[in-house]
């Protein structure tokens, strides 16, 4: 079936700066309403403030002044409950702001809503039990993408212009693909830390999801205290093209990324075919250790100190059936993978002299891959879908491109490509190297300028 058109699409701060100063604060009211409500259609939001159509009022001075966001539901940001989306936490109140939330509320941003996501943030597709399965804009019958896939329906249609997620796995770059948005994971430890229901202490990152890389790293500086990165870089941009990470799983999805190599290739854009067979095989390899005994690990003591819990009887009132599936044997698979867990420390360096060496002989500005490499999946297809004609699984195929960065702490963004031939969106995505996130966010301006804003078709 052929994807159609949102009835909204992205809006940029600028945008929504413009439409503020073009029209009394009723026709603003009357301009967010329907975005909203398009949006919690597609079961986008565990809650909406009340008066978030008066969101302009609400907000403070700085450069992010009026401009609505949303926080995914496993942030803390006051004053409505953290639920990861789960009945287990429902009732969960923070004392604070996550520091990120608050640096982006001290910029004169006005927190508007809370968002979708799959349960405690583990998986992909953003089916929740409790909240509903949160539908692609493109097509309601498949999946947002997760684990912030509230987070790219609320941007994509244009409710927000920004909004905060988490990604342990992907779980930012993912939906901002399959909903054609930019999804930035900014290198790991670049945000304070703190307020977030975690998975993975090695792993996660909050990351921004926008409309646009300029909003990204304004977002990006309020949240650090540091000059915006702006401009584009001084030099002719290098990107490595990653031959491993480029299964052919989907005939629409690899023919739009031709499209948009060819597209940098005839705007000057230097393309680099480079290989790394390790970097394919890193989540089998060492990734899925670190994940599964840190979540173990994690949840045991929450379940203990917040909850009054064991694991075991916390995975008895989840909600979502894959990630109480999940949750009822990761103890056991915690003991299993030990052994590999303690030795990350030699496996991590491995791949960090592995990566650093391929930027280094190619004179890299980052690593280009498909962010996803197939459609999104239709919903309910939690553990297996069918690409091509081929049944393939679910959490581990949305993920094969973007994990990479979640283990060595990279920089990663994805951007919008157009739209394949069924008309869903196309990310790709571009690795940078740890700590160079200004360098990566210039660089992303000037592929965004050659590749587009977003998809055709998705301006209201």
């Amino acid at each position: 079936m052929t994807a159609s058109s949102p009835p909204f699409g992205p809006r940029s701060i600028a945008d929504v700066r413009a439409e503020l100063s073009s029209s009394d604060p009723a026709q603003a009211e009357a301009a967010l309403r329907p975005r909203l409500e398009a949006a919690a259609a597609l079961n986008a939001f565990t809650i909406v403030a009340a008066d978030a159509v008066r969101a302009p009022a609400r907000g403070g001075a700085g450069p992010l002044a009026a401009i609505p966001f949303a926080v995914k539901d496993n942030i803390d940001a006051l004053p409505f409950p953290t639920t990861g989306g789960s009945p287990a936490l429902r009732d969960l109140v923070p004392d604070s702001d996550a520091p990120a939330v608050a640096r982006v509320r001290a910029a004169g941003a006005a927190m508007i809503a809370k968002t979708n996501l799959h349960e405690l943030a583990f998986g992909v597709t953003s089916n929740n039990a409790l909240f509903g399965p949160v539908r692609n804009p493109y097509d309601p019958a498949r999946v947002a993408g997760g684990s912030s896939g509230g987070n790219g329906v609320a941007v994509a249609l244009g409710a927000v212009p920004l909004a905060l997620g988490t990604d342990t796995g992907g779980s930012v770059r993912i939906p901002a693909s399959f909903c054609g948005i930019v999804g930035f994971r900014p290198s790991t430890g670049r945000y304070p830390a703190g307020g977030v229901l975690t998975l993975s202490s090695t792993r996660d990152a909050i990351g921004i999801m926008a409309a646009t890389v300029a909003d990204t790293a304004l977002v990006d500086a309020a949240i650090c205290g540091t000059p915006e990165a702006s401009g584009h870089p001084s030099h002719p941009i290098r990107l490595g093209l990653l031959g491993s990470l480029r299964p052919g799983l989907s005939r629409p999805v690899d023919d739009a990324f031709a499209r948009a190599v060819d597209t940098l290739r005839s705007a000057g854009i230097a393309i680099v075919p480079v290989d790394e067979p390790a970097f394919a095989a890193a989540n089998d390899d060492i990734g899925e250790a670190i994940a599964i005994c840190e979540i173990a690990d994690y949840w045991s003591r929450f379940a203990a100190d917040r909850l009054d819990l064991t694991l075991a009887e916390l995975a008895g009132r989840l909600g979502s059936p894959d990630v109480r599936e999940a949750f009822e044997g990761i103890e056991e698979a915690a003991r299993r993978m030990r052994p590999a867990y303690e030795a990350r420390g030699d496996r991590l360096r491995d791949l960090q002299t592995r990566y650093r060496a391929v930027f280094e002989a190619n004179e890299l500005d980052g690593l280009l891959t498909p962010t996803v490499a197939v459609q999104p999946p239709g919903i309910g297809n939690d553990r297996h879908f069918v690409s091509d004609g081929a049944t393939l699984p679910t959490f581990a195929t949305l993920i094969r491109t973007t994990v990479l960065a979640t283990l060595l702490g990279t920089p990663s963004i994805s951007l919008p490509a157009g739209l394949d031939s069924d008309g869903l969106p196309v990310g790709v995505q571009v690795d940078g190297v740890r700590g160079g996130d200004g360098h990566l966010l210039a660089a992303a301006a000037t592929l965004e300028a050659v590749l587009g804003r977003n998809p055709e078709g998705t301006r209201p």
